[in-house]
C-alpha cells in the first residue's frame, strides 16, 4: 500500500473551544460532547487535550463538580501544515485520539478532529480493496436489553470494551457506548446536581442507541468509511442473515491502514509505547511479536498478516494489552489482557493468542469451516 505523501491541508482543521487548567470538568463536558475535543490552557499556554474518550475514560461521570478539567489534559503533539498525512494517521492510531491540536508557529489554533483524517483515507482510497468481514472484530460483545445499565458498565470493565450490542432474543436491539453513559449522567446532574450519579434502578434499553447504523457482513470499508463520516460514529455492528455476528471499528481501519505504511517491517505495529522506560522495551516486544509469526507461519496452511499490539499503563503499575493478529485465513484473532508486569503481561497475552491460532487452523484442517 502506498501513502501519498500529502501534508495536513489548512481546511482540516476547525475552531476550538479553550478552558483554564483550574475549571471544573462538569463546565467542559457539554462541549466535549458535542465538539469532541477542548484544548486547555495553563497560564496562558497550551497544556493539553481533552476529548471524550479521556473523560469517559477517567470515569468523569464520578468527579467531583469542581474537579479540574486540566487533571485529565492529555499533551499530545501538535500537527502542523507540514505534517504528513500518513504520519498523522499514524499518530491518530497510535496515541488513540479524536482529536489533536493543530499549531501554527508554535501557536495553538484549532484541532483536527479523526473524522477529517478518515475522509483523507476515503479519498485516497486506502481501503478500496478491504472488505468489512477481513478486518471486523469478533465475536461481538453483547448484553440482554433488560439488564441494568451497572451490569453493562461491568462487562465493558471485564471485557476492555467501549461498546456493547444490545440484543433481543438474539436479534439486534441496539448499541450501548460509554458516551451514552456519559451523556446520561450529565442528564441526570443536571437535574438533581445534589445526588450522585446512579444507575443500579436504570435498564440498558432505557439508554442505549435505537436508531443505530450497521453494515453487511459483505460490504466494503469504504462503506463503512463513509458511514463513519457521515454520521459521526466511531463503530458499525456487523450483520449478516439479521444477526450479529462481529463489529468494525474507527480503530480497526486505522489498525490497518498503519499496518500498510509500516508493510517493510513485516506488518508488526506497535502503539501506546509512549513513555521514556517503556519506549526502551518496544524492540523487544516487537520480537517477541515476530517470534509468535514465525511460528505461526510454520503451521501447514497458516500466515500472519499483520500483527499489532496497544500497551496501555492503566496505574502506576498495571499494563493493559490489546492484540490483534491478522490471518491469511482465519480472520483476525483479539485478545485482550491486563497485568503488573509488561513481561509476563506480554508472554500472557502471546500464550493466549497462540491457542486461539491453534484452535481455529484445527477448525479449518477439519473441514468444520466453511
Amino acid at each position: 500500500m502506498r501513502i501519498p505523501f500529502g501534508t495536513v491541508p489548512g481546511e482540516f482543521v476547525s475552531e476550538a473551544i479553550s478552558y483554564d487548567f483550574k475549571d471544573p470538568i462538569t463546565a467542559a463536558l457539554p462541549k466535549i460532547s458535542s465538539m469532541g475535543a477542548v484544548i486547555v490552557t495553563r497560564d496562558g499556554e497550551y497544556y493539553g487535550i481533552v476529548d471524550v474518550r479521556v473523560a469517559t475514560s477517567l470515569g468523569s461521570l464520578r468527579v467531583e463538580r469542581n474537579f479540574p478539567v486540566g487533571k485529565v489534559a492529555r499533551k499530545l503533539p501538535a500537527l502542523t501544515k507540514d505534517t504528513e498525512i500518513k504520519k498523522a494517521i499514524s499518530l491518530f492510531y497510535s496515541l488513540a485520539a479524536k482529536a489533536m491540536p493543530f499549531a501554527v508557529e508554535g501557536k495553538i489554533t484549532g484541532v483536527v478532529r479523526r473524522g477529517e483524517i478518515l475522509k483523507a483515507i476515503l479519498s485516497m482510497h486506502l481501503m478500496s480493496k478491504v472488505r468489512v468481514s477481513d478486518i471486523m472484530s469478533t465475536p461481538i460483545i453483547a448484553i440482554d436489553q433488560e439488564a441494568s445499565v451497572d451490569r453493562a458498565r461491568a462487562a465493558m470493565r471485564d471485557k476492555r470494551v467501549k461498546r456493547l450490542a444490545v440484543l433481543d432474543r438474539g436479534r439486534l436491539f441496539g448499541i450501548l457506548t460509554t458516551k451514552n453513559m456519559m451523556e446520561y449522567g450529565m442528564v441526570i446532574r443536571r437535574k438533581l446536581p445534589e445526588l450522585p450519579v446512579s444507575k443500579g434502578h436504570i435498564k440498558v434499553a432505557d439508554i442505549c442507541e435505537r436508531n443505530m447504523h450497521t453494515i453487511d457482513y459483505g460490504k466494503g470499508v469504504d462503506d463503512a468509511l463513509r458511514s463513519f463520516v457521515e454520521n459521526g460514529i466511531s463503530s458499525l455492528p456487523v450483520i449478516r442473515n439479521g444477526r450479529p455476528v462481529g463489529i468494525i471499528t474507527v480503530r480497526d481501519v486505522l489498525e490497518t491502514v498503519v499496518k500498510g505504511i509500516n508493510e517493510e517491517k513485516r506488518n508488526i505495529v506497535v502503539s501506546g509505547m509512549t513513555d521514556p522506560d517503556l519506549r526502551e522495551m518496544e524492540e523487544d516486544v516487537v520480537a517477541e511479536l515476530e517470534a509468535l509469526a514465525d511460528r505461526v507461519d510454520r503451521f501447514k496452511g497458516s500466515r500472519v498478516d499483520y500483527m499489532a499490539v496497544n500497551v496501555k499503563r492503566v496505574k502506576s503499575r498495571e499494563y493493559e494489552l490489546r492484540g490483534r493478529m491478522g490471518l491469511a485465513r482465519g480472520g483476525v484473532v483479539s485478545v485482550n489482557v491486563s497485568g503488573y508486569s509488561l513481561d509476563a503481561t506480554l508472554k500472557d497475552m502471546l500464550a493466549k493468542m497462540l491457542r486461539e491460532v491453534k484452535n481455529r487452523h484445527d477448525v479449518i484442517l477439519t473441514g468444520r469451516k466453511v
